[in-house]
């Protein structure tokens, strides 16, 4: 039977779970021999550094030994019963360590096998391992234990405990790769050797390879495009980051250039880095769409010559087939669309928190002065950015989703008076820096919306953030609310300049935008406040006239007699 490329791929991973599995138990036996024979270059690898305990190489021959078997796509029975023995001698080992650090209390059991008397830099307790190590054995003990469990909450628990415990391993390899020598503070209750930090890692990742068809790593090995993307993606956007702040840091402790330059250089590289990762992504889905359009094509020219060839009896026939084809395909590039848009925004959104959180750290070495304050408004522009592409990503996720007609809404009821206040304050700070007046005109009567809270401050947001955009200084912007017997119309009014008619008819389509405004942005702020306008089962409507201005105007039901709710039709044109 041939072999797919996903099941060659899902071969390929379990094969480097054995192969993590075997090193992780090759590691643990060697040091676990050095404990025995007094070697004491195996125990640190380096003097002053912190040592693998006795206990803690066991725990790795154990937990090595247990993903070797569990890596094997059919484990027998005998497999399966080491496993559970191998895991549960992994908890009964790390559990009573770790209560010992909880409790306060000596079990006996850290020199058990071996004995070290030496305390050097580490915990005042010979022979016990790191709280962290205990941790993460935990962990994996119960990962290795529960790996074909599925709940219905969290899916795969196994991948996020181990998953969990990689990111503690993490942390001190990194503090080893970016140059940690001593542990004072709360750091001396992390130390772990460098060979233990590796160990963990393998054994975290292991424990993903050797269920490669499940949770995460479902996503990872399809061979559709969110697999090919996902597989692209993943590894720069965990290993670039690191390598960056690793050379930037290494360059600036050996004073090649100072901190000015650092930030200036950092900036740089993931601007330049992510710029790359945007760029791969369209051009992979490029290809994807001239293939998908090379296929119709090809499909359309075949229809036409079956239809010259057949009878006029079967012209009925075959538009039916042909419709129902058309129906499949369309179901299928709505889930590609998907699909691609989830894998894009989850991945991209990888490097713009790295940026973001590198941007942070950098902040605190700023020094004060004036030197300072101008790194800050170069920081300061870099989180303006990040913030914008965050927003561009929500907003094609809100696009695909009115589109795809899944969009999900919390609805509540809540009076108008909150919404439009709470709607409004956070752009009060723009309307003072642009010297323009924000006023509202809320009726008397007390009345209220059934509505998404959150959907309707977005609504609010796009439009009265327009209207501020294009309203020169001086002007004035008035958000009306009007309540009538079965709705309640919110109107925002501005003193800009207006809406030429030949524009009105495109407002409300996506990505687009008027010319000649010098005002750009993403061009979907309208549609999806329009989409979402409509879920709610209300309506928008524009009127303007260049040189008077410009009112948006929506409708929400009050929350007495609720509206019934279809899918939205197709953007109005005025």
């Amino acid at each position: 039977m041939e072999v797919t490329a996903h099941e060659r791929l899902c071969r390929n991973l379990q094969r480097t779970a054995r192969l993590q599995g075997g090193i992780v138990l090759l590691v643990g036996l060697v040091v676990f021999a050095a404990w025995l024979f007094d070697i004491s270059s195996l125990k640190g690898l380096r003097p002053g550094l912190p040592t693998m305990k006795a206990n803690t190489a066991l725990c790795f021959m154990l937990s090595g030994s247990t993903l070797v078997l569990l890596s094997f796509s059919r484990p027998s029975v005998f497999r399966q019963w080491a496993v559970r023995v191998g895991a549960g001698l992994l908890i009964l080992i790390s559990g009573p360590t770790l209560a010992q650090y909880i409790f306060g209390v000596d079990l006996g059991i850290d020199q058990l096998l071996v004995r070290d008397p030496v305390l050097g830099v580490e915990l005042g307790h010979p022979g016990r391992m790191a709280p962290n190590t205990a941790i993460c054995f935990l962990l994996l003990g119960v990962s290795l234990l529960s790996i074909e469990l599925k709940t219905r909450v969290v899916g795969w628990p196994a991948q996020y405990l181990a998953a969990l415990a990689g990111v503690i391993s993490l942390v001190g390899f990194l503090g080893y790769l970016y140059g940690l020598r001593e542990f004072t503070g709360i750091s001396r209750y992390a130390q772990m050797a460098v060979h233990t930090t590796v160990c963990f890692l393998l054994l975290s990742v292991g424990v993903f390879s050797a269920r490669p068809d499940r949770g995460f790593m479902k996503v990872v090995t399809h061979s559709g495009l969110g697999g090919v993307l996902s597989r692209w993606l993943l590894p720069p956007a965990f290993i670039l980051p690191i390598l960056q702040a690793g050379l930037v840091l290494a360059g600036y402790q050996a004073e090649a250039y100072s901190l000015p330059f650092a930030v200036a250089l950092i900036a740089t590289v993931n601007v330049l880095t992510f710029a790359g990762l945007v760029w791969g992504a369209a051009f992979a889905l490029d290809r994807e769409e001239a293939r998908r359009l090379r296929g119709e094509e090809e499909r359309i020219r075949l229809v036409e010559r079956e239809q010259a060839a057949r009878a006029e009896a079967e012209a009925q026939q075959r538009e039916r087939a042909r419709a129902e084809a058309a129906e499949r395909e369309a179901r299928n590039a709505v889930r590609t669309r998907e699909e691609v848009l989830a894998v894009v925004s989850h991945d991209l959104k990888n490097p713009l928190g790295s940026i973001s959180l590198t941007v942070q750290l950098l902040r605190r070495l700023i020094p004060e002065g004036e030197v300072g304050e101008r790194m800050r408004n170069h920081t300061g522009t870099i989180e303006r950015s990040v913030q914008r592409m965050d927003r561009l990503i929500r907003d094609l996720l809100d696009m695909a989703s009115l589109q795809a007609g899944r969009l999900k809404l919390d609805l509540g009821q809540y009076g108008v008076d909150d919404l439009v206040r709470e709607g409004l304050a956070l752009l009060e700070p723009l309307a003072i820096q642009k010297r323009i007046e924000l006023r509202t005109r809320l009726p008397r009567e007390r009345c209220r919306v059934s509505c998404d809270r959150d959907r309707v401050f977005q609504v609010l947001s796009n439009l009265v953030g327009n209207a501020l955009k294009f309203t020169p200084e001086g002007g004035s912007v008035t958000v009306v609310v009007e309540c009538g017997e079965e709705f309640v119309r919110f109107r925002v009014h501005d003193t800009g300049p207006g809406i030429s008619a030949e524009a009105l008819p495109h407002l409300f389509q996506p990505f687009w935008q008027a010319e000649g405004t010098g005002k750009k942005g993403t061009g979907l702020g309208l549609f999806i406040s329009w989409g979402l306008v409509q879920a709610h089962g209300g309506s928008v409507e524009v009127e303007s006239e260049e040189g008077q201005g410009s009112t948006f105007s929506f409708t929400l039901p009050r929350a007495s007699r609720p509206a019934e709710r279809e899918r939205p039709p197709e953007p109005p044109v005025h």
